[in-house]
């Protein structure tokens, strides 16, 4: 159990360094696509403790994916006294989508930022 756990908060950790991004630039143009630079990458402090604290599970879809993110919400619990696990996909079903722009990324960052979660643990599977 301990190691699906740990394995989840290494998806999460990796997760969290790409998702980090500092100020904007103006997008690239390419031949075939827009490219936007990033700049510096600010790092998050992370929780000494999820006990207490919400974690918002994040599936884009992907078979398979929720599975994953289901037997996380059930360990969770049993190993974290009184985290509040919330299953994005359940309360809100449009964010169960890969998302296909930076619009469409914002807009499901903020919905999971609406439920304060202290760590997001996010799937992706085939």
């Amino acid at each position: 159990m301990k190691r699906t756990v740990l394995l989840c908060f290494a998806i999460l950790l990796a997760l969290t360094l790409s998702a980090c991004t500092g100020k904007k630039e103006e997008p690239a143009r390419t031949e075939s696509k827009t490219v936007t630079k990033m700049g510096a990458v600010a790092y998050n402090a992370h929780p000494a403790s999820l006990e207490g604290k919400t974690v918002v599970l994040r599936w884009n879809g992907k078979y398979n994916g929720d599975k994953l993110l289901n037997k996380v919400a059930e360990l969770l619990p049993l190993q974290i006294k009184d985290v509040k696990v919330v299953k994005m996909w359940e309360v809100d079903k449009a964010t169960a989508v890969i998302s296909d722009s930076m619009e469409n990324s914002m807009a499901i960052v903020k919905k999971i930022a609406d439920q304060k979660p202290a760590m997001v643990i996010a799937s992706q599977a085939d």
